[in-house]
């Protein structure tokens, strides 16, 4: 009886289990000059990956990118992207962040990472069926998560589960950085209770937990699943804009959670006590509070813009607009839209001014942009630039969260790369004419270089990514500067004094208010 390429390919893989050296040989010994040439090389090209990783062999790894490039160049399509994304992947390997070595790390595969990133990209938007979509989801959020880059990652594992609700890995994995963030401190309990009922999720099925993880990895989630217990009831929200904020994720907190209408206050991230780098300053707090605030404000700003922005009374309806025959729409509420997108982004410089001041990185105010100011300006040649030396030693000395910013810009800055996208959207926003249509996407308008044609629904997407990005952003800074303060405390010896910095809205008899955090003298 003759074997189908089906059934050749569920036989290797399950040889991987048993004998991967052994799969490894029959994969090479596959007749690539047959007619089914290509499948063959998908075939033979995952049995390299998956056995060379089990078998600590770099060069069968190797050999299964080289196939896979090969592939990609032939057939640029979504499933040969995400197989060669996770070919690479097995290459880097696992991050250890117990090694002293861990930022070179980082930077010897930076590339690579940037590369896999891309192509799990490409497989979300280009794949069709949602078994691999959830995947490369997930896949993504990993690569995320290793750089600190926490926010993202959650989101994107949001996005898994959307795609397949009973994606247990995408839920644990979100599980174990929500965990990890509570056990750093300055979370509210709601941190774990998201877990929780993040956990539930990951346990519900535990069949499609060793398809999507493996049969020991599924145990471990399984187990810790279970520590955790049973989720807490909460009611639902009745305020509408909080539900939004909610259900879209744009709070600004330590973690991305839950929202507890109890707080008072859904935006309560805080930078920690500082520690006073000019002892003859006069008692007052340092200027990174001043800034840390209109961060906040900006963002704060940005949302709501976009909340009013899709409701259609959301502005008296003064203007009186010519029709230009193509379903474009305008008026205030698509100018905010458009608004709340440049202010989005446009907080991502200001995270860089901030940065620079707090962690001395020596760049004039004026010459900072937040996908530049991490790395070397040098002309010529391909890759990631080498890290400024002095956010080399703000990162060694402790703040390691502030790699998630040094990837985010790169994603942000370079061509291709998985949010330049957002970056071109931002600059036609801010020098052209971005025109949103309710009725397609302006295909078929009449075209001037100076305008760019959006349908309303997709740009509301990327809107909402925006505002994502600049969340994480703010967090992946506060994270940091938590960290660097941390590692400070830790090699200060003997007393230090302390300046209570109050609630603003207490001082300003708006509020009881809460002591937030502290200027160490």
């Amino acid at each position: 009886m003759i074997e189908t390429l089906h059934e050749m390919s569920l036989r290797l893989q399950a040889l991987l289990d048993d004998d991967p050296e052994e799969a490894i040989r029959q994969a090479q010994q596959l007749d690539l000059s047959s007619p089914q040439r290509f499948n063959l090389m998908a075939v033979q090209a995952a049995i390299f990956v998956d056995g060379g990783g089990l078998t600590n062999q770099p060069h069968v790894v190797d050999d299964g990118i080289a196939i896979l490039r090969e592939l990609f160049k032939d057939f640029p399509v979504g499933n040969v992207a995400y197989n060669l994304a996770n070919g690479l992947v097995t290459a880097v390997g696992q991050p250890r962040f117990d090694i002293p070595e861990w930022l070179e790390d980082q930077e010897r595969t930076a590339e690579q990472r940037a590369e896999a990133r891309k192509l799990y990209w490409r497989a979300i938007h280009d794949v069709k069926d949602a078994e691999h979509q959830t995947q490369a989801w997930t896949n993504l959020a990993n690569q995320l998560s290793r750089s600190f880059r926490l926010g993202e990652a959650h989101d994107a594992r949001i996005a898994a589960l959307k795609v397949d609700p009973r994606n247990g890995v995408a839920a644990f994995g979100a599980v174990r950085d929500l965990m990890w963030l509570f056990q750093q401190g300055g979370c509210s309990d709601l941190t774990r209770v998201e877990a929780i009922h993040l956990a539930k999720i990951a346990k519900q099925d535990p069949q499609k937990l060793v398809a999507y993880a493996g049969a020991l990895a599924a145990r471990e989630i399984m187990r810790l699943a279970d520590e955790l217990g049973e989720p807490p009831t909460r009611s639902h929200h009745t305020d509408p804009f909080i539900q939004w904020v909610e259900q879209e994720r744009l709070t600004l907190s330590p973690a991305v959670e839950l929202v507890d209408p109890q707080l008072g206050k859904i935006d309560w991230l805080m930078l920690p006590g500082i520690r006073e780098r000019d002892p003859s300053a006069a008692a007052s707090p340092p200027p990174i509070f001043a800034m840390f605030n209109v961060l906040k404000s900006d963002f704060i700003l940005a949302r709501d813009l976009a909340w009013r922005a899709l409701e259609e009374d959301g502005w008296p309806s003064t203007g009186r607009f010519a029709d230009t025959l193509d379903f474009a729409t305008y008026g205030p509420n698509r100018s905010a839209l458009v608004l709340a997108h440049r202010t989005a982004l446009d907080l991502l410089d200001k995270v860089a001014v901030t940065a620079n001041h707090y962690f001395g990185l020596g760049l004039q105010p004026s010459k900072v942009y937040f996908g530049k100011i991490w790395r070397e300006q040098r002309g010529g040649g391909s890759g990631p630039r080498p890290l400024l030396s002095t956010v080399r030693a703000a990162i060694e000395a402790g703040a390691r969260a502030l790699y998630g910013l040094v990837e985010l810009a790169d994603d942000y800055e370079t061509e291709g790369a998985i949010l330049r996208s957002q970056k071109d959207l931002r600059n036609a926003g801010t020098h052209r004419f971005v025109v949103l249509h309710d009725i397609g996407d302006g295909a078929n308008s009449r075209k001037a270089p100076e305008v760019e044609h959006r349908s309303l629904d997709e740009y509301t997407v990327e809107v909402l990514g925006a505002l994502r990005v600049a969340r994480s952003a703010i967090q992946t800074l506060a994270f940091a500067v938590a960290q660097y303060e941390r590692q400070l405390d830790w090699n200060t010896l003997g007393f230090t004094g302390t300046l209570i910095v109050p609630d603003h809205d207490q001082i300003r008899g708006r509020d009881e208010g809460t002591r937030l955090g502290g200027s160490d003298r």
